[in-house]
């Protein structure tokens, strides 16, 4: 047997499932690890969601992520078992790179400071500016030109 690595796996099932079937699916997927040698590391209901694409004339699914500890075989075992279960839209199951140390917040970027060696606002930095309808840029003889492709001066291939 090969030594244990950590897994995520990954499954979902129809929209129309009902609770009780979700949590007998989740039950499955832990009889099978634990059948298999494995650990269960943590489980994680994502709940329904819309798919980013239709799936079997579907558009919606129902997530379940499962963290565990296990040895290879174990994964065909649970590939085996998705690919049976007719309520299973989709599943993947990765190797993990082990559990974030800290919980994952997304905020909104802020404003970058500028350093010591940034422009004065309003000022040419290396003689491109911004204009209303994008980038510019000064050649040497000091003309402007637009990089604006929506126009038709712009590209030649609008001619």
């Amino acid at each position: 047997m090969g030594s244990l690595r950590e897994y995520e796996t990954v499954f979902v099932l129809r929209p129309n499932v009902e609770d009780s079937r979700v949590e007998d699916e989740v039950d499955g997927v832990r009889q099978t690890i634990q059948a298999g040698s494995g650990e269960i590391l943590g489980v994680e209901r994502w709940g329904r969601r819309k798919l980013a694409y239709e799936i079997r004339k579907v558009n919606e699914g129902i997530y379940t992520l499962i963290r565990f500890r296990g040895g290879p075989g174990l994964v065909q075992e649970l590939e085996r078992r998705y690919r049976l279960r007719e309520d299973v839209l989709r599943h993947l199951t990765v190797v993990s790179q082990g559990l974030p140390s800290e919980p994952v917040i997304r905020r909104e970027a802020e404003p970058a400071q500028p350093g010591p060696d940034a422009a004065e606002p309003g000022s040419l930095d290396e003689g491109a500016r911004m204009s209303e309808t994008g980038p510019d840029t000064t050649t040497s003889s000091g003309e402007v030109r637009s990089e604006n492709r929506d126009e038709p001066d712009a590209d030649p291939r609008w001619t």
